[in-house]
């Protein structure tokens, strides 16, 4: 009677703890299923695909439109500042609110008044400016060439959104000839919009996961042990506050 006790005891012991590692492994398989599930779709690569596109289109359409006005004299070429003012306005219409009309949220930094986006543009000039005083003869935009074949994905290990990064990209001026690498980034909202955080053509403030994350690791080796806590935290801070600027991101 005694042994089949034992037996009965010892069945009910294996039976625990295999529900219990059932329990633990279920609990890691959904984890590790969280971690490696993707938020962005292919559908939202060819979204950003045709959003890089289109906003190389604008570029070229706010060069044309630009050199048309210095040749129609709309454009005062009174002083730099001025010069540069008038065609950040035709960038506005051309290229910014373009965007927006087309791909809703598509550019959604809501900074602080007067901090409005710019585009990156070359002047250029036949003579020299003399005193202050440049003569224009026009201006070019960024040449970019971007292979969208290749996209990456990734998700910060400190700040729990994602981004999308087109890494193959370069770009260069008409004028001169070396090319510069770059990356063009979006990220995602909640409500399953696609947000351009980072392009070498436009001066926008940028999101870049990735750098945060090696920025807030490198904190470890660069500050004493005691320190360490502190440090992270307020970077932490300073990345939060950047992406608040933006709807909720995934």
């Amino acid at each position: 009677m005694r042994k089949y006790l034992y037996l009965l005891i010892l069945l009910i012991v294996v039976s625990v703890l295999g529900a219990c590692n059932s329990d633990a492994e279920n609990q890691e398989e959904t984890e590790q299923g969280s971690d490696n599930e993707k938020v962005f779709t292919e559908t939202d690569v060819e979204q950003a695909e045709e959003i890089i596109v289109f906003l190389n289109e604008r570029l070229q359409e706010l060069e044309k439109e630009v050199n048309q006005s210095i040749q129609d004299e709309e454009i005062m070429l009174k002083d730099e500042s001025s010069f540069n003012t008038q065609v950040q306005d035709k960038a506005d219409k051309i290229v910014f609110e373009k965007i927006k009309e087309e791909f809703a949220g598509g550019i959604a930094f809501q900074g602080a008044t007067g901090e409005n986006e710019k585009v990156y543009f070359n002047k250029k000039n036949s003579e020299p400016c003399s005193l202050g005083h440049c003569e224009y003869d026009g201006i070019e935009t960024m040449q970019l060439e971007i292979d969208t074949s290749e996209s990456e994905e990734y998700k910060s290990l400190h700040f729990s959104k994602s981004e999308l990064i087109f890494s193959k990209t370069t770009y260069k001026y008409e004028s001169k000839e070396e090319e510069q690498s770059s990356e063009i980034r979006f990220v995602k909202s909640k409500d399953n919009k696609l947000i351009l955080v980072q392009h070498p053509a436009l001066d926008i403030p940028s999101i870049n996961l990735k750098e945060a994350d090696k920025e807030y690791e490198g904190i470890q080796s660069r500050v004493p042990e005691s320190e360490v806590e502190a440090e992270q935290e307020a970077y932490r801070k300073e990345v939060e506050e950047a992406l608040a600027y933006y709807p909720e991101l995934q």
